[in-house]
């Protein structure tokens, strides 16, 4: 056994140059393999964050008339009153640490002179300070928000050109079915990274809102966060009983709305799955070329084997091995590559924002993608580069074991 392993260690290195090229589009192959993963299951990750920390929280309380897709934001439609019933239900839940009102609609934000399609938020600020991380992403930070103040989007900021504590307008159609406007000072900018938040969004106080609206306690939705322990559908099991007194509303997940990032995320990976097993069936080929080679050159070697005795599951598994070696080397520089570019990403990540600017990529992100590292997910892409080895030398080495001695020994 000892000695068709030297033999087939000393067969790989016979001809390095030719070994050389062999092992690049298994190089090549493995840590694109590794990299594209990374970088799709960081993007996954962090737009999902970004979706629970910014839009979604954990869950949502919302009217039976409301749908993650429409973008109308009717208040008529979607409004509702919160039962105090559920209120004292989210008060006194061991599962739930935070909960705050929001009211959504559209409008216009106005400098004066130019106009900007805005989703306008009515939130108010002790309660959503605890459900989302938004406020904690503004410049300047800070500590309250009263009736009359605005907190913006910076590419809202870059868009309109003013400056701090200058005055805007918001413009909309009340819930009466006028058109009204009033006045806000600008506040603070937010800066999330997330494109949803930053590129379209503004935050006025709760009531001014609802003045605004002439909608009284009516609110669009509840927002709640649940504790890291809980687990979402024990407390939508504990939930169901009070909120089935109240057929009008209903609960919507953050896994409702990641929906389309996780279609998308599932095409993407489809896509670069195609392109990488391009690359590694290219791997293949030339491993069998480079094995078919081998044997072209060594036929006499190998008849010589077989007459003195040499068994043909022992010849097999010399090329076998010829084949696994040359995958598992390009699979283990392709492991050491892309573990290395995935540990980048994952620690400092990629700064795409010049390039995407306003461009819509599908995920709530907009500047930094960072990748994930998982060591499971890179052995695992280094052990198919050795299969793709196997694979590609089974065919060369059974034609080796088939052909007559003699004509080889001739």
């Amino acid at each position: 056994m000892i000695f068709w392993i030297k033999l087939a260690f000393k067969n790989i290195f016979r001809n390095k140059q030719r070994t050389f090229l062999t092992l690049l589009p298994i190089i090549f192959g493995v840590t694109l393999l590794i990299v594209m993963f990374s970088l799709l299951d960081g993007l996954n990750r962090d737009s999902i964050d970004n979706l629970i920390n910014y839009e979604s929280a954990t869950l949502k309380i919302v009217s039976k008339n409301f749908s993650i897709y429409d973008k109308k934001i009717d208040i008529n439609r979607v409004g509702f009153l919160v039962p105090d019933e559920i209120t004292e239900f989210l008060k006194n839940s061991k599962m739930v640490e935070s909960f705050t009102p929001e009211i959504i609609f559209t409008g216009n934000l106005s400098d004066g002179i130019n106009r900007l399609p805005v989703i306008v938020k009515g939130i108010d600020f002790s309660s959503f300070k605890k459900t989302f991380k938004t406020l904690e992403k503004t410049y300047p930070k800070i500590d309250d928000f009263e009736n009359g103040e605005i907190l913006i989007g910076n590419d809202v900021l870059k868009y309109l050109e003013i400056n701090y504590d200058s005055t805007f307008i918001i413009q909309s159609r009340t819930s009466g079915g006028t058109f009204d406007a009033f006045d806000v000072k600008l506040l603070g900018v937010i800066s999330t990274g997330n494109p949803n938040i930053d590129r379209a969004t503004t935050y006025v106080d709760i009531d001014q809102a609802r003045n605004f609206l002439h909608i009284g306690r009516k609110v669009s939705n509840i927002s709640i966060k649940l504790k890291k322990e809980t687990s979402l559908y024990d407390f939508m099991k504990s939930f169901e009983k009070v909120l089935s007194k109240y057929p009008d509303l209903k609960l919507v997940t953050w896994e409702d709305f990641a929906v389309e990032i996780k279609a998308i995320d599932s095409a993407k990976r489809y896509s670069s799955s195609i392109l990488i097993f391009v690359f590694l069936l290219i791997g293949g080929v030339g491993i069998a070329n480079t094995i078919l080679l081998s044997i072209y050159e060594r036929y006499k070697e190998i008849g010589t084997m077989r007459a003195m005795g040499a068994p043909n599951n022992v010849i097999l598994k010399m090329f076998l091995f010829e084949g696994a070696t040359i995958g598992f080397l390009g699979s283990f520089i392709g492991m050491v590559l892309g573990g290395l570019i995935s540990l980048y990403l994952y620690k400092i990540g990629l700064d795409f924002s010049s390039v995407i600017k306003d461009i819509d990529i599908g995920y709530p992100i907009k500047n930094i993608f960072r990748g994930s590292f998982d060591i499971i997910s890179i052995l695992k892409s280094g052990l198919f580069g050795t299969f793709v080895g196997i694979i590609a030398s089974f065919y060369p080495a059974r034609r080796a074991i088939k052909e007559n001695i003699i004509r080889i020994l001739k």
